[in-house]
């Protein structure tokens, strides 16, 4: 009886010891996986070409400066931070370049609990949030000239950088998600700007040669179709459809020369501040700014550039964060980096290059 007495008493210390390792084995959870320590990760280097080998490595130099600085301000907690410096990148993509682009990047990966493993865990392999920091590029606007291939000679904002004295600021919506918002520290010499505002005669100028290449294309492809062997119903239905065609591409080009004729030099000279009447028209109708789905439109202005400094001289640069907000590891993040940005301008601000500093390209 004794002897049972023991089996079972131990019988229940096991059971016991069992049911404490497997709750303890399972306190994975978020929040305390938001309190570990982080790590900085390298992650994948990308292409060097473009840049030539002495800006290539005045590049690298910046890049380090700039990892120095967010790691003496920001100590990873709860994820892991792939980061790279990014270098290369296509010629063709605009023209009269007069500054390489160039910046740093780091992705923010964040613990996450392995239900399959209790007690484990694993790093996201995807992740919303990120930070960018971008020299000599701002957004689509490169240190060069919208190339004459792409149509629209001008670049599409939803709105424009607040002027914060030693920088300029703004904060976006991401589309497809509306807790991920996107935070843009702009840096620049003397509260110049790369580019300037579009204004409404260059735009509409614009449309005009883009929708007469486009009825000059309809009238070759009806060309080649009615250089085949058709039928006179087949006639009859491709030359409704070109008549169609040309039609709609016209229309917005006769309202295009009613308004430069009728519109003052001075309303023309005004920003293009544009947004779509929902009609389905290729003409967008212009607007006040502020209103819903509403743009206005800005070009690179290479004349802010010192052209004597060096392709690899940064002479603006944007700092781009991304934040999936509500995670607790990622609000630690904008909080704590947005802080070290606001409370360390200057320190920023001294990553633009000394323009005393000419050098013959």
């Amino acid at each position: 009886m004794e002897n049972m007495k023991t089996l079972i008493f131990l019988w229940l210390l096991l059971l016991a010891t069992v049911v404490f390792s497997n709750a303890h084995a399972q306190t994975c959870t978020q929040e305390e996986l938001a309190l570990l320590p982080g790590v900085w990760k390298p992650g994948l280097k990308g292409s060097e070409s473009g840049p030539s080998g002495a800006d290539l490595a005045r590049e690298k130099e910046v890049v380090a400066k700039v990892f120095n600085i967010i790691k003496g301000h920001y100590e990873p907690t709860g994820c892991e931070v792939s980061w790279a410096g990014v270098y290369g990148y296509n010629p063709a993509v605009a023209k009269n370049w007069v500054a390489n682009p160039f910046g740093f990047g780091a992705f923010f990966l964040r613990y996450l609990c392995d239900k399959k493993k209790p007690g484990q865990h694993y790093v996201d392999v995807a992740t919303p949030t990120s930070l960018y920091v971008n020299f000599n590029e701002f957004h689509r606007v490169k240190a060069a000239e919208i190339p004459d291939d792409e149509e629209e000679k001008f670049f599409r904002f939803r709105s424009l950088p607040e002027n914060k004295g030693e920088y300029y600021f703004f904060k976006e919506d991401v589309d497809y998600n509306k807790n991920i918002k996107k935070y843009t520290w702009l840096f620049t010499y003397d509260s110049k700007m790369p580019y300037r505002q579009v204004t409404k005669k260059e735009y509409l100028l614009n449309m005009r040669e883009i929708l007469d290449s486009k009825i000059k294309e309809e009238d070759q492809n009806y060309a080649v179709m009615r250089s085949k062997n058709l039928s006179e119903e087949e006639k009859s239905y491709y030359a409704g459809a070109h008549e169609s065609s040309r039609r709609f591409f016209q229309e917005p080009i006769d309202k295009i020369n009613e308004m430069l004729k009728s519109l003052g030099e001075e309303q023309l000279s005004e920003p293009a501040i544009i947004a779509s009447d929902g009609s389905g028209s290729p003409l967008d109708e212009f607007v006040e700014l502020g209103k819903p789905y509403s743009f206005i439109l800005i070009k690179p202005d290479l004349s802010y550039y010192n052209t004597k400094l060096p392709m690899s001289a940064p002479q603006m640069f944007s700092i781009v964060l991304t934040i999936s907000h509500g995670d607790p590891v990622f609000e630690h993040i904008y909080s704590t980096i947005s802080k070290a940005i606001e409370e360390n301008i200057n320190e920023f601000k001294a990553l633009l290059a000394d323009q005393s500093q000419m050098t013959m390209r």
